[in-house]
């Protein structure tokens, strides 16, 4: 699924902006008369049916323009992960397409088997008490030019996207699909920091249900409940007799209030910093979930659940406490929302790297716009989830680091975040490394906002300048929502902020841009 000059157009329609190591002096510089072609190319395969609309987003940036996402389809059939971004101004001229699918792609889509048999082959290859969610969709895996049905199943806490290939019943691919913050256990503190709580009144009792802001954020507490979690997890349905209640509206939950406050904080983030409106930027409701498990599963996590569309915050370990008690976990795990009304990046290899990336770009943007910098306990910096105990190594209370990735270890693999692509994880732990390879991006963006050496490459970065760490994150939130597709890798990511900083601010800063990505060895 990644970009090569087999799988993508034939040489007339090489998206113009994405592939970068093709056209590395072009990247956000279409002309108009290509643009024209692209854009004709784009209704043709559309009446063709080889193209289908998807998802249609506002650009909040420059008004009048959209960006239309298009599914790649053969004989209607979806081809899982491939997608064309096409950039149109008020008029309804293209501005840019972004993506590449294989046009010529081509097999029979008639399935040997039913929806009903392939889950039952996926139930049957699954732990015992395994359930499937939802209908299974007939895809096409392109790389494979395979179709099979792809299907959700439940596994206690997880959260597993499997294929089952449509003809001979077999398991050809799975990987967990619940976008967690961390591949390790870690500790937890909540640090008795005094909040507003914004909760709504009724029968005599106070509710945190935000009244306040334009979308529904609600918290939910399960009380250590297991039976509740499981009906969550399996139908997606919320009782509000679950949602979590005080007294007299003076909070002594820490857990709670954390949650609640923080997912409204980074609400606010969101809409002030890049105009959105919630996760699907249409103010669906917000659902924060913590005490899901008995204390005795010393769940010492926090995740976003796609399928529940909701985050879920663990109690932690002996070591640890809520984890919902750092700003920056609980953007991380919304921002996997946002993802997901996004470019929704396939949570395995590059693409789940730069989704994990992603989550820790607008964390930490968050916990910037929302608290003062410094070091030490509530206070904004490049490390990511600081305000947690990181309980394997006491010298590091942090998760990862964007600054220095290398600081941070998985002690099970014997390896390092990488902060160079030459050190990328090529192995199958971590989904193909989605938290370990996240360094890579995390780095770049760092280089971007405050300028510095990459300790792999020795090449030093200048840096956004004034006000750079603001411009950073603007560049890579346009990136990544605008133009990067489900299956993209580090290249993609690189070429897509590149057009983003020369639209939002010209050459001198896409220059910069380039110059942090060729420091981490994205070219």
């Amino acid at each position: 699924m990644s970009f090569s000059r087999r799988s993508v157009w034939p040489a007339l329609l090489l998206v113009p902006g994405l592939l970068a190591a093709d056209r590395p002096e072009r990247p956000g510089r279409d002309t108009p008369g290509e643009t024209a072609v692209l854009g004709a190319r784009v209704e043709a395969l559309v009446r063709r049916g080889t193209l289908s609309a998807a998802r249609v987003q506002e650009d909040l940036d420059f008004p009048g323009r959209r960006h239309v996402r298009f599914d790649h389809r053969v004989a209607g059939v979806r081809v899982f992960g491939a997608q064309l971004v096409q950039q149109l101004d008020a008029f309804g001229r293209t501005l840019s397409v972004s993506g590449a699918i294989d046009e010529r792609l081509a097999l029979e889509v008639v399935p040997q088997l039913t929806a009903d048999q392939a889950e039952r082959a996926a139930l049957g290859e699954s732990p015992r008490g395994a359930i499937a969610l939802g209908e299974p969709e007939l895809v096409v895996r392109a790389g494979e030019r395979r179709l099979a049905w792809m299907l959700w199943l439940r596994l206690d806490l997880g959260l597993e996207r499997v294929f089952v290939d449509a003809r001979t019943g077999a398991i050809v691919h799975r990987y967990s699909d619940l976008r967690t913050d961390a591949a390790v256990g870690l500790g937890a503190g909540v640090w008795g920091d005094q909040k507003k709580i914004s909760a709504d009144r009724s029968d005599g009792q106070f509710f945190a249900d935000d009244k306040l802001r334009p979308c529904p954020l609600t918290t939910y507490d399960l009380r250590y409940d297991a039976s509740l979690t499981g009906i969550v997890l399996g139908t997606g349905l919320f009782d509000p007799a679950w949602i979590a209640r005080d007294a007299d509206n003076d909070w002594n939950d820490a857990a709670v209030v954390d949650a609640h406050v923080y997912a409204g904080w980074t609400y606010d983030y969101f809409f002030k910093r890049h105009g959105r409106r919630g996760i699907d930027d249409r103010n669906v409701a917000v659902r924060s979930i913590v005490h899901p498990l008995p204390r005795a599963f010393q769940f010492a996590n926090a995740a976003y659940d796609p399928f529940t569309n909701a985050m879920f915050y663990g109690d932690g370990d002996p070591e640890s406490g809520a984890w919902s008690g750092a700003l920056d976990v609980v953007a991380h795990e919304l921002t996997h929302g946002v993802t997901s009304y996004t470019w929704d990046g396939i949570y395995q290899g590059e693409a789940g790297a730069l989704n994990e990336a992603f989550s820790d770009i607008m964390g930490t943007g968050a916990e910037f716009f929302q608290q003062a910098a410094g070091s030490g306990r509530l206070l904004a910096d490049y490390f990511l989830g600081e305000d947690l105990t990181y309980r394997f190594d006491p010298a590091h209370t942090a998760v990862r680091s964007m600054e220095n990735p290398g600081l941070f270890c998985t002690p099970s693999l014997g390896i390092c975040d990488p902060d160079h692509y030459s050190r990328r994880y090529l192995g199958s732990a971590d989904n193909g490394g989605v938290h370990i390879n996240s360094g890579i991006a995390n780095q770049a963006f760092y280089l971007m906002a405050e300028g510095g050496v990459n300790r792999t490459s020795a090449e030093r970065v200048n840096g956004l300048g004034a006000g750079g760490r603001e411009k950073a994150e603007r560049i890579v939130y346009r990136g990544f929502t605008a133009y990067l597709t489900p299956s993209a890798t580090f290249r993609d990511a690189r070429a897509a902020t590149l057009r983003a900083a020369r639209e939002l601010y010209g050459e001198a800063e896409a220059a910069q841009v380039a110059a942090a990505w060729s420091a981490v060895g994205v070219e």
